[in-house]
């Protein structure tokens, strides 16, 4: 045999070999004619020379094409090395619904620096640690599909089954465990999220509720805040997303809503991703707080998320670091219970908080540990041992009375969530709510405090400063 008859039957092994190959990754594909990789009107199109859709596009078991080296034949018979330049040869711009950004976007986000992102199998198969921060860890350009059909967006796995695949706690953090616990966002909702639903207020409205992985993080766009935000801004990890901008009116009105896609990270707010699914700007569930009307800057009382509180509180009255003028996040009070994850994934107590918040309607001794009193002093408000100058501090502990925010707390046992509430108040000053019991029946705002209608004594008229 002849030196060059041995070398293109060595020649035709490899593409044969190639060949076998690629037909052992299209067994396990989706249909590929029907990927937007293999669809023949809108699919890949790289050369004119080959349909539009068809594997030419991608492969070329040549070493060139019409007298031009192509430095192959690569890897699978590609027409470049299989890095994520490959995909940038098509995958320049941002995407047509905006979630993949562009590739200098992408580039710069944690997936793509990330020496730990590596598709951890077993299925697809596990990834090697050299191919760190590639599209493939994600993406599979043939595409795949499982029990219920052709996956989207040529993933690996569907939904959060493939963000979980890694998010376990190796190699990256743990938030599988999060949704294991009793109260969590419905990611396990499944084939409601589409990235074309966009600013459609009914995709996220009753009926229709669900809270992927995707629909508060951009995997393309993800990454580390270079120094910690400060409040409203959104953190790094949840820009990218779409969400809804708020134009507030008077108190007790619908803001003006306006949907703000991904690509539209500039002045991104944090509770603007909150706004997609709590708040009048879709349907929301029967019983389930509008926020974007609680909490309007407007109002007479509201917690500071969208601007400095109005009822300005004696400083002494925080927890250190907190202050009247200081603002904060949705997620200050909802997230894990557990301080090592973080984020609103899951928790043990209802709504998603953080710690303990009772709302019962019995008298229910508060703690320590509570929720309020991450921000609010509990030697203020609650206990009974403290010096009184602490006590001084709360402008609803006259001086030589039991009427005040010690006497319901400590020796009543009343809650804050009796008389207080959570988010903001459309009528009333200091965050005031009437109608439970135990709580207020009724209250009306004096120059010099308050009367107050209550579940549990006759009208009193008690004394306070409530300054708007």
């Amino acid at each position: 045999m002849t030196v060059a008859r041995a070398r293109r039957r060595g020649a035709t092994k490899g593409i044969l070999a190639g060949a076998a190959a690629a037909a052992a990754v299209l067994a396990a594909a989706a249909d590929f004619g029907a990927t937007r990789h293999g669809n023949p009107e809108t699919g890949a199109f790289r050369i004119e020379s080959a349909p539009r859709g068809s594997c030419a596009q991608c492969h070329d078991q040549h070493a060139s094409r019409e007298g031009t080296p192509t430095g192959g034949p690569f890897e699978s018979q590609l027409f470049a090395p299989n890095d994520n330049a490959l995909c940038a040869t098509c995958h320049t711009g941002a995407g047509g619904f905006e979630v993949y950004p562009g590739f200098a976007p992408w580039e710069r986000s944690a997936h793509a620096i990330s020496p730990s992102m590596v598709w951890p199998g077993p299925e697809p198969r596990a990834r090697r640690s050299g191919d760190a921060g590639l599209c493939l860890n994600c993406h599979d350009p043939h595409g795949r599909e499982d029990g219920a059909g052709a996956i989207p967006a040529l993933a690996a796995a569907r939904e959060e089954a493939l963000c979980l695949a890694c998010h376990d706690g190796s190699p990256a953090d743990d938030v599988r465990s999060a949704f294991q616990e009793p109260f969590t966002h419905p990611i396990a909702v499944s084939r409601r999220h589409e990235m074309e639903e966009g600013g459609v207020p009914a995709r996220y409205g009753s009926g229709e509720r669900h809270a992927e992985c995707v629909d508060c993080h951009n995997p393309h766009r993800e990454a580390a805040d270079p120094l910690p935000p400060t409040a409203p801004t959104a953190p790094a990890r949840i820009t990218g997303v779409g969400r809804v901008r708020v134009t507030n009116g008077v108190a007790g009105t619908r803001p003006i809503y306006q949907w703000a896609g991904p690509e539209e990270t500039a002045f991104a707010q944090e509770y603007e991703l909150c706004f997609k699914c709590h708040s009048s700007w879709t349907t929301q569930p029967a019983g389930q707080p509008d926020l974007a009307l609680q909490l309007n800057p407007n109002n007479p009382s509201f917690h500071p998320v969208e601007a400095p509180g109005r009822n300005r509180i004696d400083g002494r009255a925080f927890t250190t670091g907190w202050s009247a003028e200081r603002m904060t996040y949705c997620g200050d009070c909802h997230g894990s219970d557990d301080p090592l994850a973080r984020g609103p994934h899951g928790s043990s107590y209802r709504h998603l908080l953080k710690k303990e918040y009772a709302t019962v309607s019995v008298p229910t001794p508060v703690a320590p540990t509570d929720l309020c009193f991450e921000c609010h002093a509990w030697d203020t408000y609650a206990n009974l041992s403290a010096d009184p100058s602490a006590h001084a501090a709360s402008r609803f502990n006259p001086p030589g009375t039991a009427q005040g925010h010690v006497f319901h707390v400590a020796q009543q046992g009343y809650s804050c969530y009796s008389c207080h509430a959570t988010h903001g108040s459309t009528l009333y000053p200091a965050l005031i709510a009437v109608g439970r019991a135990p709580g207020l029946a009724g209250y009306t705002q004096t120059t010099s405090g308050g009367t107050c209608t209550s579940s549990c004594h006759p009208v009193r008229i008690y004394a306070a400063s409530y300054p708007r």
